[in-house]
């Protein structure tokens, strides 16, 4: 489904609909049956159309809606915090077409975020290890044939006495 299609399908319902109110504001004004009747039954033609362009619309916009979108990560920006209390993900298609946001709360950043290492280690090691290449090693981290540092229990508050 094109845009041009779903912006001439909303046009189509919009002047159906209009139609039908005019045609019903003339059959209220009108002086005789005749023409109270000639304005009724247009206007209730018009409202079977417009009724059959809002269906097509509706199935439309679900069609569109209900499809998977493709996208890749923006490249001037991938990641923002607009709104307060919201973290934004953001992507545009591979045309550039359509902009793609995937707001997350703080919680919901923290466990995608955590999903998307997770499964950047899998995928890496199943291709080979390229990540290590491009991380390094962690800070303060020894190469194997170096001694380890003995460690001093400076890390608890009684300086390591503790059993």
């Amino acid at each position: 489904m094109t845009t041009e299609r779903l912006l001439a399908l909303a046009t189509e319902f919009a002047l159906a609909t209009g139609a039908a109110e005019r045609a019903y504001a003339y059959a209220a004004r009108a002086t005789t049956d005749d023409e109270r009747n000639e304005h009724t039954a247009k206007a209730q033609q018009c409202q079977v159309t417009a009724t059959q362009r809002q269906e097509e619309l509706r199935r439309a916009l679900r069609t569109v809606t209900e499809s998977t979108v493709r996208a890749v990560p923006d490249g001037r920006l991938a990641v923002s915090m607009w709104q307060r209390g919201l973290v934004e993900v953001r992507a545009i298609t591979a045309k550039g077409a359509r902009a793609v946001r995937v707001r997350y709360t703080p919680a919901e950043a923290v466990a995608a975020g955590t999903a998307l290492i997770a499964c950047a280690a899998v995928t890496d090691t199943a291709e080979g290890g390229t990540l290590s290449r491009i991380l390094g090693t962690f800070p303060g981290a020894h190469s194997p044939d170096s001694e380890p540092e003995p460690a001093t229990g400076q890390d608890t508050p009684d300086h390591g006495t503790r059993a």
